[in-house]
């Protein structure tokens, strides 16, 4: 060989790789039994950290993120969302955790402890040598009777009723143990009512309908539902009124100005000073552009401006003359354009195309000073287009729980609206589906039978957890429970506040169904695709040799 391709091949590094190679170096494979018991651990550990926090008196996490963010809260998803998991396991977790939240609105500690019972149970009967299909297939039969039972017990009601929806917004907010969870409720369920429309003969919840404001300062208390809007703005000119009755708005994306860039500035206009003593011309005609916009405005009724851009010195004197409230450069999208829909104006970019229907109503529009803040209230805008809810505490941290819970309650009641139905509440369900399923079971003659068991065991967790969470033992309680349940009575639940069994339609205890089918559907799929898994490959660490061709 010549001189140059010796030295061609010498300039090329080559990593001969070993051709039975499955997987690069540095890749963690691990199957088997050990495998196995070591998702179920993770999957116990995550359960276990949730347990505590279940139900109106169980405790709050205080979370620490990679961010120095923290986290006082009793939320699941919350928790498991600022938790550093590293496992596989638990990041499927999480992701499920989120997902329930994000669809119902709630049930994500149910879920979560439910897959923990499940698979811990499935670990002591695969000790006994029962086979991991023989589970799954039991499993399968006792979450058809389950699913088929939670249909039987469930009530339907009309979507309006505003009895059972405050019922339902009362529970949610108890099992987070929010603040004054029974106000709370009143100005939510309101909210709610406002935000539910009737389009096409099909019922809708417009969630973006319902806007939530927060500002530091006094107490939970001294929150209010606002039929109309707040924004974060000051008015434009100390010589405007500071309020306005009967307002007509108009609201404008354009600038009250002539605009230094001019390829900005709608209207077009060529202005040439060949002469010092043409400055008052120029200035003259800059009054008079200006004075032309303003009329503009006022010969529609308009007595109140909001402008996306700004609004020019000369047009903000004028407005102020004839007592026109002005907001200038309203920048923030959402804020603009919900001012427009909730008082029902339409965005209007050309004044030659502003007309008096463009205009949208309030009966009052004023500037106030909430907090250390001041900003500009709109109110009595009608059923037009929402609401928005001031919510007022002492911590940052109280106002986001709380925001949090009036979102989830919106995503609840959202997912009521193509099947609305309800439940007794107070762990009464996953008694009621556990009885069920063992009296099922006994149609059952092969180890299928014992996995029913377990499922129904697991099952029963959750009014176990409710008692011993708000500091009573579960020993008699949940003998009593069962009993009531055998009986036929499924109506009966515990209550967490008097410590006793009780009717919980009665006081109004009652759960969402779509809630307990997501958590019964979500958590039975989890623990049997957890159940299939006997290897893990993780490649976070595989290395990629310099000069190496192809390969995985």
């Amino acid at each position: 060989m010549n001189s140059f391709g010796d030295s061609l091949i010498m300039s090329r590094k080559f990593v001969i790789r070993d051709p039975l190679a499955l997987h690069r170096e540095g890749v963690i494979k691990s199957r088997g039994l050990n495998t196995w018991k070591d998702n179920v651990s993770v999957t116990k550990y995550i359960a276990e950290v949730l347990k505590p926090c279940l139900g109106p008196k169980g405790m709050l996490k205080l979370v620490l993120d990679k961010f120095d963010e923290t986290a006082i809260t009793s939320d699941g998803a919350i928790i498991l969302e600022k938790m550093d998991l590293h496992h596989p396991v638990a990041k499927v977790l999480r992701e499920v955790a989120k997902t329930v939240e994000d669809f119902v609105g709630d049930g994500t500690k149910t879920t979560i402890i439910l897959v923990g019972e499940l698979l811990k149970r499935a670990e002591g009967l695969i000790a006994h040598k029962i086979k991991v299909n023989k589970i799954i297939d039991g499993y399968m039969l006792a979450y058809s009777i389950a699913l088929k039972r939670l249909r039987e017990i469930s009530i339907a009601f009309n979507i309006l009723d505003k009895k059972i929806l405050r019922n339902l917004i009362s529970t949610l907010f108890m099992s987070r143990g929010v603040d004054h969870a029974e106000y709370l409720t009143e100005l939510t369920s309101q909210s709610i009512l406002n935000a539910i429309k009737e389009r096409d003969g099909k019922i809708i919840l417009e969630r973006d309908a319902v806007k939530i404001v927060k500002k530091l300062g006094e107490s939970i208390r001294d929150s209010r539902l606002i039929d109309g809007v707040i924004i974060d703005k000051k008015i434009a000119h100390p010589s405007m009124p500071r309020a306005v009755k009967n307002g007509k708005i108009a609201v404008l994306n354009m600038a009250l100005k002539i605009d230094e860039f001019r390829h900005l500035q709608p209207y077009k206009y060529q202005i040439d000073i060949k002469a010092p003593h043409l400055i008052n011309q120029f200035l003259e005609e800059e009054e008079n552009i200006a004075r032309e916009m303003v009329n503009k405005i006022l010969s529609v009724g308009a007595n109140v401006v909001v402008c996306r851009k700004r609004i020019g010195k000369i047009a903000k004197q004028l407005l102020a003359e004839a007592g026109v409230l002005g907001i200038s450069r309203l920048l923030n999208e959402e804020a603009f354009t919900t001012v427009a829909k909730i008082t029902g104006a339409n965005i209007v970019s050309d004044l030659n195309d502003l007309r008096e229907e463009d205009l949208g109503r309030a009966k009052i529009i004023k500037e106030e000073k909430i907090g250390e803040d001041r900003v500009i209230v709109f109110e009595g805008c009608g059923d037009r287009g929402g609401v928005t809810l001031l919510l007022r505490a002492g911590s940052e941290r109280i106002l986001d729980e709380t925001e949090h819970a009036i979102k989830d309650a919106l995503r609840c009641i959202s997912s009521l609206l193509e099947d609305p139905a309800y439940l007794p509440g107070g762990g009464a369900v996953e008694e009621a589906l556990a009885v069920a399923i063992r009296n099922e079971s006994l149609k059952y003659s092969g180890k299928e039978q014992i996995a029913m068991h377990a499922f129904a065991n697991s099952l029963e967790t959750i009014p176990i957890l409710l008692v011993r969470n708000s500091g009573y033992d579960p020993t008699d309680l949940i003998t009593e429970l069962r009993s009531k349940h055998v009986d036929g009575h499924s109506r009966y639940g515990f209550d967490a506040y008097s410590g006793r069994i009780v009717d919980t339609f009665e006081l109004g205890i009652i759960e969402s169904y779509k809630v307990k089918e997501q958590v019964l559907k979500t958590s039975f799929e989890v623990a049997t695709m957890l159940l299939r898994v006997d290897e893990v490959v993780d490649r976070r660490y595989a290395k990629r040799h310099e000069g190496e061709l192809g390969g995985q």
